[in-house]
């Protein structure tokens, strides 16, 4: 299963030179958060796909369909979480059963 990251230039390239399997960058023109829609919803058909990290920003503009799998995780882009570390602990939680403790 293939790892897939979507969100603004600086994470995609991030995440690309730490070895995910694909990255796509989108600018928050009009057109590009509906490419950023079609491309997610590309990525929830295919199989290959196990988990899609989506920054909490573009996540917020194109919203996040309610699917059981592929699972879909907003992480934090390079300007910190929109909604604090507790809530993130909450999604991880939700998403992947393990709690995370510092």
């Amino acid at each position: 299963m293939k790892i897939v990251v979507l969100g603004d230039k600086d994470t995609a390239l991030g995440f690309r030179l730490a070895g995910v399997h694909e990255a796509y960058s989108f600018e928050e023109t009009t057109h590009e958060l509906e490419r950023a829609k079609n491309k997610l919803k590309e990525l929830i058909e295919r199989e290959d796909i196990g988990v899609i990290l989506i920054t909490e920003r573009l996540a917020q503009k194109i919203g996040i369909p309610d699917v059981t799998f592929p699972i879909i995780l907003p992480i934090p882009d390079k300007y910190g979480s929109l909604y604090g570390e507790e809530q993130l602990k909450e999604i991880v939680r939700k998403a992947i059963g393990v709690e995370i403790k510092r």
